[in-house]
């Protein structure tokens, strides 16, 4: 399976997360590169860069009219800008709040397949509408659906693809469309992952139940999702930890 770059996760590249980085802690005090580029790898460690990267891009800043500088001796120190402070403001509104109520999502996704760390404490909500369609960027959705449909067909005798939307939504608070979930069970079908039949005429709902197959494909299933979750997690705390 391909993990997604840390960029295609997220929308926000290791560039963006280092503007901001440079904003937010030349608001608090004006610094120097060799300062700043120090402050950022020990504090950012997985997402290291190099002096000159963070020189060049405090630069920049500055040619933008984000900061400004002044020389101290041989140091150049910068300070930020009125419309530095503006940016930095339209950074935190735009991406804080996406990734603060996304990331609640992904832990609880985290939590429930490796049962590592705390369980989630916050009550479980509906993830706004707003911020749905930013999962499909980050998870694949089919996995998760399998996933859920699988574990249920290994747990029950029998189960309705109904089911699989009401365990997404009560356990993480977000749930793809029914057309989507039909059309992945339809799928299921089709590859002997899932049987399927209606139990009258008016075919209302189908019941689904577990093939000779499904218990090794929700092995699979199940390690690629964990790998996947694992990965964008880190992507997610460590831009919340920035914005």
């Amino acid at each position: 399976m391909k993990i997604p770059s840390f960029q295609q996760a997220v929308g926000f590249s290791v560039g963006d997360a280092l503007s901001l980085f440079l904003l937010r802690t030349i608001t608090v005090q004006a610094n120097y590169p060799r300062a700043l580029y120090e402050q950022f790898n020990v504090e950012f460690p997985g997402r290291s860069v190099s002096y000159e990267y963070v020189a060049r891009t405090a630069n920049t800043l500055e040619t933008d009219g984000f900061l400004f500088s002044q020389t101290d001796g041989r140091k150049k120190i910068f300070h930020i800008s009125e419309q530095g402070r503006a940016r930095l403001q339209e950074y935190e509104r735009i991406y804080a709040l996406r990734f603060d109520e996304v990331s609640l999502v992904i832990d609880r996704f985290y939590y429930f397949l490796t049962k590592n760390g705390l369980p989630p404490q916050v009550e479980v909500e509906p993830l706004h509408e707003d911020f749905r369609p930013f999962i499909s960027k980050l998870l694949s959705v089919k996995d998760v659906v399998r996933f859920v449909a699988l574990r249920l067909s290994l747990t029950r005798d029998s189960f309705y693809m109904a089911e699989v939307q009401d365990q997404l939504n009560s356990l993480f608070g977000w749930a793809p469309s029914n057309g989507y979930l039909y059309n992945i069970a339809h799928e299921m079908e089709e590859t002997d992952l899932l049987i399927g039949y209606w139990p009258d005429e008016r075919r209302t709902v189908r019941t689904l139940y577990k093939t000779d197959n499904s218990e090794q494909f929700y092995q699979v299933v199940a390690a690629s999702l964990t790998e996947r979750i694992t990965q964008v997690r880190k992507y997610l705390h460590y831009i919340i930890k920035t914005v």
